[in-house]
Parts: C-alpha cells; sequence; structure tokens
C-alpha cells in the first residue's frame, strides 16, 4: 500500500468484503469514519483499512457480535471523538483562553482587592464552561 487514500471499491478488494457490507460497519462501528472527497466519495487512509481489518478479523474470525466488537474496537484504539468535534473544543478553548486573557488586561471597573477579581474570574470561566455543557445536552 502506498498511496494516501483508496477509494471504497480499492478497499473493498484489499480486506475481501462487499462495499455495501463497509458502508454497515460505518454506522455500526463510531471509529470507522473514512473521510470524503469533494465529490462525496469516501476515501480511507491507511489507518481507516486497519480499522476494517480489525473489524473483520473481530467480527468473521472471532464471531463476536456487533457489541463485542465495538467494545473490543474502544479498547484497542480508544474512543474516537469525531474530527469536527474535535475541533470544535479545541476553538472552544482558544476562545476561552482569549476571553480569559482580555479579562485580564482590562483596567480596574470596580475596586476590589485583586484576589477577589481573580476568583471571580475564574467562577466566570466555569460558570461558561457549564452553561457550554448545558448547550450540548
Amino acid at each position: 500500500m502506498n498511496k494516501l487514500y483508496y477509494s471504497i471499491r480499492e478497499v473493498s478488494q484489499i480486506v475481501g468484503e462487499p462495499q455495501y457490507v463497509l458502508r454497515y460497519w460505518e454506522k455500526e462501528f463510531p471509529l470507522l469514519k473514512p473521510r470524503k472527497n469533494r465529490a462525496g466519495n469516501r476515501i480511507y487512509s491507511e489507518k481507516d483499512i486497519e480499522i476494517v481489518r480489525t473489524i473483520k478479523t473481530l467480527i468473521r474470525e472471532q464471531k463476536l457480535s456487533l457489541k463485542g466488537a465495538t467494545l473490543e474496537l474502544e479498547k484497542i484504539y480508544g474512543k474516537r471523538t469525531n474530527i469536527s468535534e474535535k475541533r470544535k473544543l479545541e476553538r472552544n478553548e482558544t476562545i476561552k483562553a482569549k476571553k480569559e486573557q482580555v479579562l485580564l488586561d482590562k483596567p480596574n471597573l470596580f475596586d476590589f482587592d485583586q484576589t477577589i477579581k481573580i476568583n471571580l474570574k475564574i467562577i466566570r470561566l466555569k460558570l461558561n464552561s457549564i452553561l457550554e455543557i448545558v448547550k450540548k445536552l
């Protein structure tokens, strides 16, 4: 394997499973999420092919159920966060850091003691993070 990405047809031939099975596994296994190109076609990376081979081994050779195979995959690879979700979390962290810096750089609006100001800022940041969690629910 020398390419960066493979089509679903190529992966189907490599692993010996029909294309419809690969599409079904995408729905059943959150860890298997090949990217799509501009045309909307699936493009599998080496890592995706490795995951497909692992799924095939767990289901076909070890005779695990879909649930059992999912649990085994999580043990092997760990839980995978959706890439867009990961970017969203990183962006939120960046925004929080910028807000914190703005709060620290603001001129004194009140005559509070400096430790009280810092504690209030920490409370505000924590409340904002709680608000973000509640919004996701």
